[in-house]
């Protein structure tokens, strides 16, 4: 979240340990001209291997493949291509998939009941620096993160409501600065002064903040249904 923008065709990697799966979810998702199927992995060791010799951009990853962790997967992709910026896949609505790996690095999580249509979005939405989460994951995050919020986002100056609210909307500090007439180096400002009074390591944190304190709703952040 908030990080910069993507310029398309974005390199995708599938990973699921479903070969059929894999390979339909591929086949679907490279009819949008937007992205670049570069490989899919049917075991974590296989998706390291194409991070070691290919440059990817967006990692579709299940996180529950068979005989090895999704999260331990989504270590190794991390360590060897820093920038990567992983969506996780589950059928589990309510585990502690979601929020680790959020903290681990990772920039949306969804169910794997979402249509190829719906994935693609999530795509889009984080090659342009945003969050994809699914309906069902966005009320579990916002019901199960640690801490109050409330009383921390009562202190916030208007532009810092204005500048959280839309940070976790998934909008990059460049259509922040233009929708509320700042320079991106004020809205850079505010977002470094939102981490530090809410207590907040990243987006992530903040858009959980901004979840649980109302202040924006469930839909801005979730992918759109069917």
């Amino acid at each position: 979240m908030g990080s910069r923008p993507m310029k398309p065709p974005y390199r995708l990697l599938v990973v699921d340990d479903h070969k059929f799966v894999c390979e339909m979810l591929a086949h679907k998702l490279a009819t949008d001209r937007s992205i670049e199927i570069v490989g899919i992995a049917n075991h974590g060791t296989t998706a390291v291997e194409i991070a070691r010799s290919r440059e990817l951009d967006i990692a579709l990853l299940d996180m529950t493949l068979e005989q090895e962790d999704g999260l331990g997967v989504a270590r190794q992709l991390l360590a060897v291509q820093p920038g990567l910026r992983i969506i996780g896949l589950s059928m589990h609505d309510h585990s502690h998939y979601p929020i680790a790996l959020l903290e681990l690095g990772g920039v949306g999580f969804l169910t794997k009941r979402a249509s190829a249509r719906e994935i693609g979005e999530a795509v889009r939405r984080v090659a342009a620096g945003g969050m994809a989460v699914s309906p069902e994951i966005a009320v579990f995050l916002a019901t199960h993160s640690n801490g109050n919020p409330v009383e921390r986002v009562r202190h916030l100056t208007t532009k810092e409501h204005q500048v959280l609210g839309r940070l976790a909307s998934g909008l990059p500090v460049k259509d922040i600065a233009q929708l509320l007439g700042l320079t991106e180096k004020t809205v850079q400002g505010h977002r470094n002064n939102l981490r530090k009074k809410l207590g907040a390591r990243t987006d992530v944190d903040l858009c959980l903040f901004a979840l649980k304190a109302g202040l924006i709703d469930l839909h801005r952040l979730s992918l759109p249904s069917d």
